[in-house]
């Protein structure tokens, strides 16, 4: 299990980038703490998983002095008998006024692949922001099929729709990591 802790202090930001492509099975849990005012934090999240590959990722970001702001931003699919565990704490403490927390995780399920994300909010303070959102499904078979009736092979259908899901949290690294994680991704679903 990889344990990973960072204290954010005043006026700092910090990205902390994951990119988990089928790897060794893994255990991974964040604790972030906010620690002086405008700290800022973004986590964000690629994982890809085949085989009977299974990660967990766990996040706990904890918002301790006023205007701070968090968004953790997770995007995983999964394929064959893989899985994918999750869960993401924000906790905004008294004191944190004008404080903006977010988690969000959507993770698409292939095969008989299987996943869980639970999103938490802990608030004991009023004037903040603060949300949660977590979707755990399976392909638009819709989808498919149009992307089939257009003349790709079902492969090439699920690959598309998987590049395309990714898309979002890739646009968040710079130019030079979007395009060696694109490549990246596209070598191991060409394994598949």
């Amino acid at each position: 299990m990889k344990k990973i802790n960072v204290v954010i202090k005043k006026n700092e930001e910090k990205i902390l980038p994951f990119v988990w492509l089928n790897g060794d099975e893994a255990e991974v849990n964040v604790h972030a703490r906010l620690v002086g005012e405008g700290a800022n934090l973004l986590i964000l999240g690629i994982f890809l998983g085949t085989g009977n590959k299974s990660v967990k990722f766990n996040t706990f970001v904890s918002h301790e002095s006023p205007r701070t702001k968090s968004l953790t931003n997770l995007r995983g699919v999964f394929k064959g008998n893989s899985s994918f565990n999750n869960d993401g704490m924000i906790r905004i403490n008294k004191g944190a006024k004008g404080s903006d927390g977010y988690f969000a995780s959507k993770i698409l399920l292939f095969d008989d692949a299987k996943g869980r994300s639970v999103p938490s909010l802990e608030i004991d303070e009023n004037e903040l922001k603060a949300g949660h959102a977590s979707t755990v499904g399976r392909p638009d078979e819709q989808q498919l099929f149009y992307l089939r009736s257009r003349g790709l092979t079902q492969k090439e259908a699920e690959d598309l729709i998987v590049s395309g899901f990714f898309e979002p949290i890739i646009s968040a690294f710079t130019i030079n990591e979007q395009s060696n994680i694109r490549k990246k991704i596209s070598t191991n679903l060409y394994k598949l």
